[in-house]
Order: structure tokens, then sequence, then C-alpha cells
């Protein structure tokens, strides 16, 4: 059980950095985008664009693609072992950002709770540090820090931006100490994660909507119990994930 602790706590620290869909499971990272993403001014990036996203963590890789149109965005995905297709909206509503997990395959929908925490998060940006330039398949592209505390763990990304893609991010290391258990010391982790077929045209706002046909389900959680795989298979998977020692 405590290997099976450790897995989900990494991947839920890797992906709530990474993914926005795995972010949205609660409330209290509600509209938990990839933290770059926050400070898109700041880093001079696009607000409108596709791309998909490569995560290699663990010696898994992990999917997904992200859709914005300025304030907007889509993040479409398969939850790890669960084997759930999850699409993340975050929309603006009301002057504030609302966020919806929609789970295609049951045409159901959670409405988010709103986040407890955005404002001492507001508070507190990252430390962002121009680091030169590194080549990254024969593109010198910008390298930069971003050093930042988030739900209490503090992480460091190391981001390269291509000029070929409009500046934009094509590659993010993330180290990361994760603490499992109180009075344990941090665990480091690392994951890399890879944009690629970046597409900067409009995307249609239909992709930004709630499906017609959709229900609305009582929470994440509902979600979770219906789509749980076998218990016994589900530890398997995970031994098997671990890095051989």
């Amino acid at each position: 059980m405590k290997t099976a602790i450790r897995i989900v706590s990494l991947l839920s620290l890797a992906l709530a950095c990474a993914l926005p869909a795995f972010a949205q499971g609660s409330g209290d990272q509600q509209g938990a985008s990839q933290p770059w993403m926050k400070f898109e001014k700041e880093l001079g990036l696009q607000t409108t664009y596709s791309v998909d996203v490569v995560m290699q963590m663990m010696g898994m890789n992990m999917n997904s693609r992200t859709i914005r149109n300025g304030g907007k965005t889509r993040t479409e995905m398969t939850m790890p072992m669960m084997n759930l297709k999850m699409v993340a909206l975050e929309i603006p509503q009301g002057g504030k950002s609302v966020s919806y997990s929609l789970f295609p395959d049951k045409k159901k929908y959670v409405l988010n709770p709103a986040s407890s925490s955005s404002s001492s998060a507001a508070a507190t940006p990252p430390k962002i540090e121009e680091l030169g330039t590194e080549t990254y398949e024969g593109v010198s592209c910008i390298k930069r820090r971003m050093t930042m505390v988030q739900e209490g763990v503090r992480s460091e990304m190391i981001m390269l931006f291509s000029p070929k893609q409009k500046n934009m991010p094509v590659k993010m290391t993330m180290n990361a100490s994760v603490t499992t258990a109180p009075g344990q010391p941090g665990m480091p982790i690392q994951s890399v994660i890879l944009f690629k077929n970046y597409d900067f045209s409009t995307p249609d706002d239909s992709l930004f909507a709630i499906p017609a046909g959709y229900v609305q389900a009582a929470s994440m959680q509902e979600i979770m119990m219906e789509s749980m795989p076998d218990m016994g298979e589900m530890m398997k998977q995970m031994q098997q994930m671990m890095p051989q020692e």
C-alpha cells in the first residue's frame, strides 16, 4: 500500500504541474492550469494555440492536448491507470474563471468547486531567471528557470522557448521534492514535458462548451468510483511502473 501511495503522490504532483485536467480534480486545485500558463504576460507567451503535450516520468509517456483561445483552455487526456478519457475546460464566466471536467465516454461532466487558495497563489509569484540559450532539435532556444511553491511543494522548472514556435515552450524539465508522509524527508522527482505540433490558428468556440446531452454528475468522486478498475490489477500496474533499483 505504501508503494501505491508513493506512486499516486508522484503522479499527482507531476500531472498537476503539467496537465490542467488532472489538477482540476479537487476544489483546492481548481483552475490550476500549467503554472507557467498563469504567467503568460511575464514570459511573453502566445494565448491562442493548440499543442500536443508528452510527459515523460518514471519510464512512462503520458499524452495530452492543450487548446487555448485567450482566457479559455481545453485539455484532453486519458487518466493514467484508469483508462478514463477526460476533457478539462477552464473558461471565464461571470467575471471569474470556472472549470469543468468532462467525461466523453460517460456523457457526464463535473462543475469543479471554486479554489480556496487562488488568492494566496497569486500573492506568491514564481521567480523567473534568464539562463541564456540552449540548442534543442537544432534550434537555439531561450532558456529560463522558474522556481515556485504551490500547495506547499517547491518545484523548479527549466524551460526552453523556441523562436520557430513564436517563442513558446518546447521542452520543460521539472524537478520537485514531495513529502509523502509527515516527518519524512522530501522525495526528489523529475519529469520532462515536451510540447509538439503547435498550431496557432484560432480554435472553434464549440471546443470550450459542454456538449448537448451531457448530464452533470454530483462530484468527481462519483465518476472515480464508477471508473475504478479492479484494485488488484491497479496495484499490479503500479508495481510495474516503479523504477527498478
